[in-house]
């Protein structure tokens, strides 16, 4: 499946690979209106690897923070073709923005786009690679801790990824940081359905020949999705909202070809398992990116899955959102793993600096957080009793 998914990549874009001059973007007012949050928008100076001049810039949104920085920073980390607008859709914001969510339960959100993303930089496709994004990643975290994103050090930080920005960043950069204080993965196992692979890969073409890219001077080897093809692609599509595909359509971004030929060895790779703090693991019950057979037929079923890819460390949990697809938080629902993922950080982290990270027995954990979250499963004996609930259990892997 590997090999399969790499030759078709590399024989989709090799005529669209080419090295051109970097450029920075100049970063206007933010795409995204936030009426509810004080939001600020941000630039930092990144490298894509060590030793490197940091020549480009990442765009974030910080949105909910204090003066004082008391507040637990999530940094939120978008997937391929996705700009920081996936998790902050200026469209009915009580049900599509995660920020709104999160911040208004008490964390301060760093809503960034990826290099090569949006607002951020974007350098030579070939140059853009999952191992860039992870060590880009690394520099805005360093960024925040030492006050270079808010004026004021920023002491706790978890990650939030989708897709993409799971396994093409957010893995990296956790693995290598034992200091973060908790990760989200979100549109990600370690799987692949090649029926969606090859769906994938034909809705691909360059960004240049998009009426959306085609005044932008984009390099070469940036592609996008073709028009009319998202809606297959990433949505359950009996609990969407015909206009958020619209919005999405309209506001969609860019894959490189560095990250292309990279992204398969990141889904299947095991880096997961260098993770040693709390891990929430979230998708679609209809992900056709990665659920096949009855792998999201239930949270237990997934946490099966993804056990032996997880430390113990991670104390992973598993959340699956009923009824949607890979962009989970596009979907009519999509507030019920806000409030999923609510409850695991205030659990597992707390919203404010000087909120000590609860460590209860594993399987009263787990009670908890089930029966506040979506009702309680028993996946074991010892746990809590179970109540009733529409929405699917959350689950706690053993590894």
């Amino acid at each position: 499946m590997k090999l399969f998914f790499f030759k078709s990549l590399l024989g989709l874009f090799a005529t669209s690979v080419g090295i051109v001059q970097p450029f920075s973007t100049s970063v206007a007012k933010s795409a995204t209106i936030n009426p509810v949050n004080s939001c600020s928008n941000v630039q930092l100076p990144v490298s894509l690897a060590p030793g490197q001049s940091k020549q480009y810039q990442v765009f974030g949104e910080l949105c909910g923070q204090s003066p004082s920085g008391d507040k637990t920073v999530q940094v939120l980390v978008a997937g391929t073709t996705y700009s920081h607008i996936y998790w902050d859709l200026p469209y009915q914001r009580e049900r599509y923005s995660y920020v709104d969510a999160l911040t208004q339960a008490g964390y301060a959100t760093l809503n960034i786009d990826r290099i090569g993303i949006g607002n951020s930089s974007r350098p030579p496709a070939d140059q853009v690679t999952v191992a860039s994004n992870a060590y880009v990643l690394e520099q805005v975290i360093q960024g925040l801790r030492e006050g270079k994103v808010a004026g004021v050090p920023q002491e706790k930080i978890m990650l939030v990824g989708y897709s993409s920005g799971s396994f093409g960043a957010v893995v990296g950069a956790a693995s290598q940081d034992e200091d973060l204080a908790g990760v989200i993965l979100s549109g990600f196992l370690h799987n692949q359905n090649p029926d969606f692979l090859t769906a994938f890969i034909d809705s691909f073409y360059p960004a240049q020949l998009d009426p959306r890219f085609s005044q932008q001077n984009l390099p070469d080897g940036y592609l996008t999705t073709q028009p009319g093809t998202r809606s297959d692609l990433f949505y359950y599509q009996p609990s969407t909202d015909p206009q958020v595909i619209a919005l999405d359509e309209a506001t969609k971004e860019t894959v490189t070809t560095g990250e292309a030929a990279t992204n398969v060895d990141a889904i299947f790779s095991e880096t997961t398992k260098q993770i040693r703090v709390p891990v929430f693991l979230a998708l679609g019950q209809y992900d056709n990116s990665f659920c096949t057979g009855n792998i999201c037929d239930s949270a237990q079923s997934v946490a099966d899955f993804e056990a032996p890819f997880f430390s113990p460390e991670a104390n992973l949990q598993v959340y699956v959102l009923p009824n949607a697809g890979h962009s989970i938080n596009l979907h009519q629902n999509a507030a019920e793993w806000y409030e999923a993922a609510r409850q695991w950080s205030d659990l597992y982290v707390g919203a404010t600096v000087t909120a000590s990270q609860p460590v209860p027995e594993p399987d009263y954990q787990l009670g908890l957080l089930a029966m506040a979250a979506f009702g309680a499963v028993a996946v074991r004996k010892r746990q809590l009793k179970p109540v009733k609930s529409k929405a699917p259990e959350s689950t706690k892997a053993t590894t």
